[in-house]
């Protein structure tokens, strides 16, 4: 709108400047007769009264320079100056006495009193008399007779205020096909990269959808690929870690050394590490794929206590006590398989990170709005400034000193944003860590909709 007034006032002053331009050479007030011929009228009329002759004549310049415009100052202003027999028988306050006109009728310019003059005079038929009007030679002297004219300040102040409101309305009505796109783009979740569904009609906007949906389909190809490279690397990885093993294993029933032992030993522990790496890599790139999967109904009560049950041999190692609350079985909408490898990497890093003879607890309730799973270590724990680090794969805490490959969280937010949900990180009742999935998609027993 802005825009539009300023070009508006650009235009407006273009055109008087042509205007200006046209009338430099023949200023209106000089140029026209019926003044020139009324004042001569006057004057030879009035020829036997001199005083009131004067009194009429200026009055006759005030109003000349009133309806001119730049008060009385001469040097912005018109003035009038009559001669009778070559004697000056009246002149304006201030007029530059000094300019006469050589040929009568015609514009002309000459010096006086130091300034630069525009005059035309004027001779009675009948007698010896001359009227001369001056005026200020310049543009700045015409740009004040328009402006006292109200041709200037005067359309600008009328018209501005009518185009605010048609321009702010045209601009909300231009906008509104965009703003389709932009609130689609801010409501998309990172992982989604189809095309947008909004395609306005307006040509100029749909070549940029366009050219945005081509992108996004480059993108999505280039993820892809490189989900399928992951994946496949992994997967072909495992074959060879799991020959190794066993050649290892079997080297150790021939060696009798205790160091030798102790070097294959590390080896397969480094194995061990290396293999977990590659099977969780292989849980990410199912977890991202960015295939539409189905969602099914899961008893999520019942798969938590299968985990619970799968990975107590872990607990037992360190004497980690599960503890499991839960009232009714309680259904949701998911992959059963990503499910599992979400609580699975949850209840590993709780039983990995808390101390020999600790508790986890896991909970599972339903509440009015979402199905909630909270798992607690007495762990660590998780510094504030870093929970929301600790997402990105391959991040560790730098004060952990267990073994990880930094991916375990990673795999659970991806599965949680497939699944709808929410995942927060707080400090437990012991000061380790709960984890806290919200699944906004809740499901009663008998797997019907809630």
């Amino acid at each position: 709108m802005i825009a539009q007034m300023l070009l508006l006032t650009l235009l407006w002053c273009l055109f008087l400047t042509w205007i200006l331009w046209e009338n430099l050479r023949s200023p209106p007030m000089l140029t026209g007769s019926k003044t020139y011929e009324t004042i001569l009228t006057v004057v030879d009329r009035m020829d036997d009264r001199p005083q009131a002759r004067t009194e009429v004549l200026e009055a006759f310049s005030h109003a000349l320079r009133e309806s001119y415009g730049g008060g009385e100052d001469p040097a912005l202003t018109i003035s009038l100056i009559v001669r009778k027999n070559d004697k000056i028988i009246y002149s304006s306050d201030g007029a530059p006495t000094g300019v006469t006109n050589t040929r009568y009728g015609q514009l002309q310019n000459s010096e006086s009193e130091g300034r630069t003059w525009t005059s035309r005079t004027l001779k009675s038929g009948s007698a010896d008399t001359e009227v001369t009007l001056v005026t200020p030679a310049g543009s700045w002297n015409f740009f004040i007779y328009l402006n006292s004219q109200g041709y200037y300040i005067l359309p600008l102040l009328v018209c501005i205020p009518f185009l605010l409101f048609p321009a702010w309305l045209s601009v909300r009505i231009a906008m509104r096909p965009w703003n389709k796109v932009v609130n689609e783009i801010a409501l998309r979740a990172p992982e989604d990269l189809s095309p947008l569904k909004a395609v306005p009609k307006h040509m100029e906007l749909r070549q940029m959808v366009d050219a945005i949906n081509v992108f996004l389909a480059r993108l999505r190809e280039s993820t892809e690929r490189e989900r399928v490279f992951i994946a496949d690397a992994a997967h072909e990885l495992r074959t060879p870690l799991a020959a190794m093993r066993i050649n290892v294993e079997a080297l150790q029933s021939w060696v009798s050394s205790e160091s030798q032992q102790e070097l294959l030993a590390g080896i397969i522990r480094s194995n061990s590490r290396a293999a977990r790496l590659v099977n969780q890599l292989l849980l990410m790139m199912h977890s991202e794929a960015l295939t539409d999967t189905v969602m099914e109904p899961v008893p999520l009560t019942t798969l938590v206590q299968e985990r619970m049950a799968e990975l107590s041999p872990l607990a037992a190692e360190r004497r980690i006590e599960f503890e499991f609350y839960a009232h009714d079985e309680i259904w949701i909408s998911g992959v059963r398989e990503r499910l599992m490898s979400l609580i699975d990497n949850l209840i590993e890093n709780a039983v990995k990170y808390s101390p020999e003879g600790g508790r986890v607890e896991v909970d599972v309730r339903s509440l009015e709005k979402f199905t909630q799973l909270r798992i607690s270590d007495s762990g660590p724990g998780i510094l504030p400034e870093l929970r929301e680090r600790v997402f990105d794969r391959f991040f560790r805490d730098p004060n952990q000193i267990q073994n990880g490959s930094g991916l375990g969280l990673a795999i659970v937010k991806a599965v949680a944003q497939q699944h709808n949900s929410s995942i927060c990180l707080s400090t437990s009742a012991e000061g380790g860590l709960m984890v806290t999935i919200d699944f906004s998609q809740q499901r009663v027993s008998g797997g019907t909709l809630a």
